[in-house]
């Protein structure tokens, strides 16, 4: 698998210093792209939506073809599992782990539907120009995860196949498969995400790879000898795998999960999906036709009826600015102001004015000269001799 791998990469970047020594080398195929003939589909054979509107008048964009389209990963969201009257102690009363009560919480993988062929991109058909961002594609994370390891298995398995037999000595970027089904395959574009896909090796079983963990595992026993297990897990808008108390894995624990290297899950992340080809067309409409449809917090197919994950994932991926916002005790504040003010205020004068009558009353008694000795003498040669007693 290693031999293969270096090979992949070598065999790109033979590719490419090829083309452009050979001017008659067939043009190249589109990003991410492997599949028949007929997968030459451009931006031209990209087919219109079906504008819908909802009860409150959101229109909404339903493909009903999804040919010409790319699927790009945007965020995982925590959604609370509703439970009867949505009561805490209800919850409660069946969720007690480790000294507390804990709520259910189910975890969403979410995506965005792009509609460019990157021809304007340097071949990125998923580039945030061709993206639409007004709607949120939501799944439940392990049909998400499946879904999309099955794709990329598929993906590079056939990237493997073409980009590393002898047709490389041709010096063309597009390779052949027998004639048999014409497939077709981008060398280019396949090796650096089948590269880091099958960079930490194929999943063998031993628990060593993401991939086994995409429905809930067993993960053996905490420090505190209670049972926990290992499923996909929110980390910052990432995909990773989370330790559980629950069989589940709807409640979390704070323990670290795993070490694994996340060369499958990152490509998920990382990777576009054309579904145009024949691999992307069946995960396309397997991840199209089962997720939830959210805009404005809103299902538009009906579905999202109990769980909400919808509002809930507008609430998590809006960013609030309170920079405008007028502060409810804004008089309040304005009155301290004035007040601590007009206190400094009067300090200030009120001791300019202590400082001022002081000045007055002393000024008089500064003004007058002291008496002199010869003063003294003279009053003192005035007074009678002697003295009588009386």
């Amino acid at each position: 698998m290693a031999m293969k791998l270096l090979t992949l990469v070598g065999a790109a970047t033979t590719a490419a210093s090829s083309a452009s020594s050979n001017t008659a080398a067939a043009p190249s195929i589109s990003s991410s792209r492997i599949g028949p003939a007929a997968t030459a589909a451009s931006a031209s054979a990209i087919s219109p939506p079906r504008t819908l509107q909802d009860a409150d008048g959101t229109s909404y964009s339903y493909l009903d073809d999804l040919t010409g389209y790319s699927l790009q990963y945007s965020n995982c969201v925590r959604v609370k599992i509703p439970q009867e009257n949505d009561d805490d102690e209800v919850d409660g009363n069946v969720n007690f782990y480790n000294g507390r009560y804990h709520a259910q919480y189910s975890i969403f993988a979410t995506y965005h539907v792009c509609g460019g062929d990157g021809s304007n991109n340097g071949g990125d058909q998923c580039s945030a120009e061709d993206c639409d961002y007004g709607t949120e594609y939501a799944m439940e994370v392990g049909e998400y995860l499946g879904t999309q390891l099955d794709h990329w298995e598929g993906y590079c398995e056939g990237c493997m196949e073409q980009c590393t037999d002898n047709n490389r000595d041709r010096g063309r970027r597009r390779l052949e498969d027998d004639a048999e089904n014409g497939a077709q395959v981008d060398c280019d574009a396949c090796a650096t995400p089948c590269t880091n896909y099958y960079q930490g090796g194929q999943d063998d079983g031993d628990g060593n790879d993401e991939s086994a963990y995409v429905d809930c595992q067993d993960g053996g026993a905490d420090e505190d000898g209670l049972q926990v297990y290992y499923g996909p897990q929110c980390d910052g808008g990432r995909l990773v795998v989370g330790v559980f108390y629950d069989d589940e894995c709807t409640i979390k624990t704070k323990h670290d999960g795993p070490e694994l290297d996340y060369y499958k899950f990152s490509t998920i992340m990382s990777g576009c999906v054309d579904c145009s080809d024949e691999t992307g067309q069946e995960t396309c409409g397997d991840l199209y036709d089962e997720s939830f449809h959210c805009v404005n917090g809103k299902d538009q197919t009906g579905q999202d009826n109990n769980m909400k994950a919808c509002s809930t994932i507008k609430k998590a991926l809006t960013s609030v600015d309170y920079t405008g916002v007028k502060k409810r005790h804004s008089g309040a504040d304005f009155f301290l102001k004035v007040f601590f003010t007009l206190a400094a205020v009067g300090l200030v004068g009120g001791f300019f004015f202590l400082t001022y009558t002081y000045y007055v009353r002393h000024r008089g008694e500064k003004s007058q000269p002291m008496l002199s000795s010869e003063d003294v003498h003279e009053e003192m040669a005035e007074a009678p001799p002697g003295g009588t007693l009386t």
